[in-house]
């Protein structure tokens, strides 16, 4: 009878440390789950960002090119008007005051349009 009590007390004992040890395991399982949720989380949060950040740089990208072409066609008029008015007679200050640019900015662009032909050059000098 002994053996009997010292039998079952000891696969009493088994079983409690074996529940035990499972009930453990699982509260790892939920934790888990928990951080799960947070990677994905996480993921979805990063994805959003990353696609705002790339549309952005679409956008810059279009804008950039719009503005390239914008200062081309500026350029040319500027060179235009620089033309027109040195064909006029202008000096090469007033028309640096007129222009908000520096004098020798202004005797490149004749420059530049002497050697197209544009201009007759006479205000090089």
């Amino acid at each position: 009878m002994t053996y009997a009590v010292t039998a079952l007390t000891v696969i009493v004992f088994a079983q409690t440390v074996a529940l035990w040890r499972i009930s453990r395991g699982m509260s790892g399982v939920a934790r888990l789950g928990e951080r799960l949720s947070r990677f994905a989380e996480a993921l979805a949060l990063l994805t959003d960002t990353t696609e705002a950040g790339l549309a952005n740089v679409a956008n810059e990208l279009e804008q950039a090119g719009r503005r390239r072409a914008s200062r081309a066609a500026a350029r040319t008029s500027t060179a235009r008007r620089i033309s027109s008015a040195a064909d006029r007679g202008r000096s090469v200050e007033e028309i640096a005051a007129f222009e908000a640019l520096s004098e020798s900015e202004i005797r490149l662009h004749l420059h530049m349009a002497d050697l197209k032909g544009d201009d007759d050059g006479a205000l090089l000098s």
